[in-house]
């Protein structure tokens, strides 16, 4: 039953993010932008994804476009990159180290002598939208409050 609850959370991130995506004009002049990073094979991502989705949706009217960057396989993740580079923002999820994901890293099995994989889901990056250069990555294992806390200040 744990696993279908699994399951049917990262499906509902998954779906509900490429859904917003698809079907919710992005704003021409956002604040922020945010990039989240998501497989279906991601602890993190099943155990989370839900409960982030819903905190993340809330700051969508507020100006901050939302992208999905699915790296569940070679299919998904070319897709996701031909959209995040329409976006201009792909270089800015991809190709930067990423700093103090340890959690993240280890609950996905991604982390090997120190070094990481440029495929890291269960994280969320925020790009300045004017620069669009990344500002910080952070894990979805986040408390509501935390994550909230970061947007605004972001935003600010």
């Amino acid at each position: 039953m744990k696993k279908v609850k699994s399951i049917i959370a990262i499906v509902l991130l998954a779906t509900g993010l490429n859904s917003y995506a698809q079907t919710t004009e992005q704003s021409p002049n956002p604040k922020l932008i945010a990039v989240v990073n998501k497989a279906n094979w991601c602890a993190v991502c099943k155990a989370n994804g839900e409960r982030f989705g819903a905190v993340l949706y809330s700051y969508a009217p507020k100006g901050v476009n939302i992208y999905l960057n699915n790296l569940t396989n070679e299919k998904t993740k070319e897709a996701s990159k031909q959209e995040l580079e329409k976006a201009n923002v792909y270089g800015a999820v991809c190709t930067i180290q990423r700093k103090g994901m340890g959690k993240a890293f280890k609950a996905c099995g991604l982390v090997k002598d120190k070094k990481q994989t440029s495929d890291i889901a269960g994280i969320v990056t925020f790009i300045d939208a004017k620069t669009h250069k990344q500002i910080k990555q952070v894990s979805i294992t986040e408390s509501d409050e935390e994550m909230k806390k970061t947007i605004d200040n972001l935003l600010n």
